[in-house]
C-alpha cells in the first residue's frame, strides 16, 4: 500500500480524524494486529475509537454487543425478531409488521458470512484493506466526493438509508456489496454510544480507488477547488465604519 495517497487525501481533505482502513475476513489473516476490547462494544465504539484515538482492532462476534451492526457486517445470522421485523417496531421506527419487514430487508447486509473484522488507521495496517473511511463535515466530503467521481469518472453516486445501521450497514456493508463508495449520515446509535458528532459525515470507499481519489483530489486542489474553501468576502472591498478607515 503507498502511503502517498494517503497522505494527499490527509492534505487535501483535512480531517480532523484518522482515515481507517477496514478488512472482513471469514478465517484468521497474518497480521500483527490483535487488540480485542475488554468488554463487548458496539461496532460504532469500535470505528471511533479508531478514528479518534488511533487505536487499530482485531474483533469476532464475541467482541459486539449491537445485533443490528452484527447482522449488517455478517458476524451475525439474522434471527426471527430481525426478520420478522420486531426489533423494528419495538424501536418505534415503524408502525406495522409489513413495513418492518420492508424496513430490514433494506438494511445492507454482507451476504457471505464473516469470523470478524480489523479496523485501524490505514497507515498503521499491515495488509490491504477492503475499504477506507474518511469522517468530515460536509464540506470536506463534497471535496471527497469530487476525488471519488474523478475516480468513477463521472459516475453518480447513489445514497440510500433507512436512519439506522449507519456506518455498518449504509456504509460497510453497502460498500462492500456493491463495490461503489458511499456516504454515511452517522445514524443514532453512533452518535449515542460512538459520540460522532451533529457535524460529521462519512464516506466508506472500496480501497481500489484511493490512488484515482488521490489524483482527482490534486487535480481539482492545483486548479483551486480547495479545503477550506476561500470565502469570497475575505478578498473583497468592504464599506466599514468611516471612524475605522485610515484617514489619507
Amino acid at each position: 500500500m503507498s502511503i502517498e495517497y494517503l497522505n494527499k487525501i490527509y492534505e487535501y481533505i483535512k480531517p480532523k480524524s484518522k482515515i481507517l482502513g477496514i478488512k472482513l475476513y471469514e478465517s484468521e489473516i497474518n497480521t500483527k494486529i490483535q487488540r480485542k476490547p475488554r468488554k463487548k462494544l458496539t461496532i460504532c465504539q469500535i470505528i471511533n475509537t479508531a478514528r479518534l484515538y488511533g487505536w487499530s482492532w482485531n474483533v469476532t462476534l464475541d467482541n459486539i454487543e449491537c445485533i443490528l451492526g452484527a447482522i449488517a457486517l455478517g458476524l451475525k445470522e439474522p434471527d426471527e425478531s430481525f426478520i420478522n421485523g420486531d426489533i423494528i417496531i419495538k424501536l418505534g421506527y415503524v408502525n406495522d409488521n409489513e413495513s418492518a419487514k420492508r424496513f430490514v430487508e433494506n438494511i445492507p447486509k454482507i451476504k457471505n458470512k464473516k469470523k470478524g473484522f480489523i479496523v485501524g488507521p490505514l497507515e498503521a495496517l499491515d495488509f490491504e484493506p477492503d475499504m477506507f473511511i474518511v469522517y468530515g463535515n460536509s464540506a470536506q466530503i463534497m471535496r471527497l466526493i469530487q476525488g471519488v467521481v474523478y475516480a468513477m469518472n463521472g459516475e453518480r453516486l447513489i445514497f440510500g438509508t433507512v436512519g439506522d445501521c449507519g456506518i455498518c450497514g449504509d456504509g460497510i456493508a453497502d460498500a462492500y456489496n456493491t463495490q461503489k463508495p458511499k456516504i454515511v449520515i452517522p445514524c443514532y446509535g453512533e452518535r449515542r454510544f460512538g459520540h460522532s458528532q451533529d457535524d460529521e459525515i462519512a464516506m466508506v470507499i472500496p480501497f481500489k480507488y484511493i490512488d484515482k481519489i488521490a489524483e482527482g483530489l490534486e487535480k481539482t486542489h492545483n486548479l483551486g477547488i480547495r479545503y477550506p474553501i476561500p470565502i469570497a468576502a475575505t478578498i473583497t472591498e468592504l464599506d466599514i465604519p468611516e471612524i475605522l478607515k485610515i484617514k489619507k
